[in-house]
Formats: structure tokens, C-alpha cells, sequence
């Protein structure tokens, strides 16, 4: 593995902080909403319904069943200004994302960490089951490229075949036993441009956990190991050669 350290010119499209939560009762959706004024409207002035399909089929005796489609909201999406900062409050979690161009992982934790108090006090769950953590890179290689200059682990095509390589898609499932964490790695190239090839690596990873007090510390002690895992599958995907074009 190349030595783990800060790059000048992250190639974060997107990172985001979740956490996914029950409730001891059905929680309103207009409790998740009651602190957006006082709290929220000044930072994250664009404010969104989030709203879910809803399909469901009815048989009664000696008639043809009946299929209905419906739509419910399910939380609300605030957005700052300038578009950079999106947080959600759900029925079933929170979501903090931080789009580029991305700054510090302290930076998104701390005003996560504040907006999920927003979140505890309008909302009430009851405990927390699971904590998150995305990053969404995307890597622009120049072209020509030989994909094994940058990745440790490139797609290969046979060796009998035609070596121009279009556009892939791998997914592998990761684990980090001394945390219990889990986590996905995609890799994807969709298209080649004029002059660079977008790679995409996606680095998911995540604890199912029951935390019972969501006002734990633990839940973001569990999210600063889950960033350590999150770079060791970053440093491990990539070559010095990346953390050039980073700089």
C-alpha cells in the first residue's frame, strides 16, 4: 500500500455521512420538519419533500385483485445556497453529503455532528442500527492509458481478445473484522473523452450496529474508524502514479 496522507486536489465528487435509525412509534413526517426554521432555513435555505412509490395489490373473494399506486413523503431534503451541502431528515435515518469541492473529513463531520442534533430533537428515534460512510471519487486518467499504471486491481480482458477497453463495471464486497465493518468497492469506467478516462471508485462502507441512546458518543467514534477503513481501501485501490494527478 502507498503511504496514506492527505492530497491537495482530492478526486471527491461526493462524500457522505449516514445513519439509519428505528423509532419507538410511527415518527410524523411534520416532526422531522419542525425545526427547519429555527435551526436549518438560514444555512440550507432550498428545502425539498423526499417522497417514495407506494404499489400495492387488494384481493377480495370472487373479484379480480386491484393493483394501487400511490405516493407518500417520507422526510425532507435541505440544501445550502451555493449547492455544496445536502442533508436529509428521514422516517428511517439522516444523511449528510458534502460535494465537491470537498475540504476536510473534520470539516463534513463536525456540521454533520450539528445538524444531527437538529435531527434528534425534532425527530426522537429511538435507536441508531447502522453508520455510514461514502466516498465517491472520480479519477480522470490521461489518455493513453494503461489502467494497471493507476489501479492495483484493473479489470483485465482476455489476452485473446482486443485490448481497447470501453467501459466496465466491478463490485467486490470488503470486511474489516477488527471493527466489524463491512463495505463495497466499485470501480467503473463509463466512456472515454477526448483526452482522459473517467474512473469512478466508489468506496461504501458501513457497521449494522444497535446503538441503543442515539445520543451515543460511540456512533461517532464507530464513523472515525469507519474513515480509517475508507482510506485503506482509497490508498490500497491506487498507485503513486494517482496521487500525482491528486497533487
Amino acid at each position: 500500500m502507498i503511504e496514506k496522507r492527505h492530497v491537495g486536489h482530492a478526486p471527491i465528487k461526493e462524500a457522505l455521512i449516514d445513519i439509519q435509525v428505528t423509532f419507538p412509534e410511527k415518527v410524523t413526517v411534520e416532526a422531522l420538519n419542525s425545526q427547519y426554521d429555527v435551526q436549518i432555513a438560514d444555512q440550507y435555505p432550498k428545502h425539498e419533500t423526499l417522497q417514495r412509490s407506494e404499489f400495492g395489490i387488494h384481493n377480495e373473494d370472487g373479484k379480480p385483485p386491484t393493483v394501487t399506486i400511490g405516493q407518500s413523503i417520507v422526510g425532507y431534503r435541505f440544501t445550502s445556497e451555493d449547492g455544496q451541502r445536502v442533508v436529509q431528515f428521514r422516517i428511517d435515518g439522516f444523511t449528510f453529503s458534502r460535494l465537491e469541492p470537498y475540504d476536510t473529513w473534520e470539516e463534513m463531520r463536525d456540521e454533520a455532528a450539528r445538524l444531527w442534533d437538529v435531527y434528534l430533537k425534532a425527530a426522537s428515534p429511538d435507536s441508531v442500527t447502522r453508520v455510514g460512510t461514502r466516498y465517491i471519487n472520480m479519477l480522470k486518467l490521461p489518455l493513453p492509458v494503461d489502467l494497471k499504471d493507476y489501479l492495483t486491481a484493473p479489470p483485465a480482458i482476455p489476452p485473446g481478445l482486443n485490448q481497447e477497453l470501453g467501459s466496465f463495471l466491478t463490485r467486490i464486497q470488503i470486511r474489516d473484522p477488527d471493527i466489524g465493518a463491512k463495505g463495497f468497492l466499485t470501480q467503473a469506467l463509463e466512456g472515454v473523452h477526448d483526452n482522459y478516462a473517467p474512473i469512478v471508485l466508489d468506496i461504501d462502507v458501513f457497521m449494522a450496529h444497535q446503538f441503543d441512546d442515539p445520543h451515543e458518543e460511540t456512533v461517532w467514534q464507530c464513523l472515525e474508524q469507519l474513515r480509517h477503513f475508507k482510506n485503506e481501501v482509497f490508498f490500497e485501490s491506487i498507485t503513486e502514479k494517482t496521487t500525482e494527478l491528486c497533487k
